[in-house]
């Protein structure tokens, strides 16, 4: 799921918009672990996650 663009996620149902965000969630948990233990292979990928996941909530809340 990486790059998600706003235009596409205007265009999802709102229970597929809360599935990705649980999903992003727990992929970004996972990564900070990692990035804790030192064992991160592309560090990059936490802030594209939190991008996504900022994304996500954005239309979310906009379909509110």
């Amino acid at each position: 799921m990486a790059g998600l663009k706003s235009a596409e996620l205007r265009t999802t149902a709102a229970a597929e918009l809360k599935q990705k965000h649980t999903e992003l969630q727990r992929q970004l948990a996972e990564l900070r672990l990692k990035a804790a233990q030192g064992a991160v292979e592309q560090p990059h990928r936490i802030r594209q996650l939190k991008r996504d996941l900022a994304r996500v909530l954005t239309v979310m809340n906009e379909q509110r």
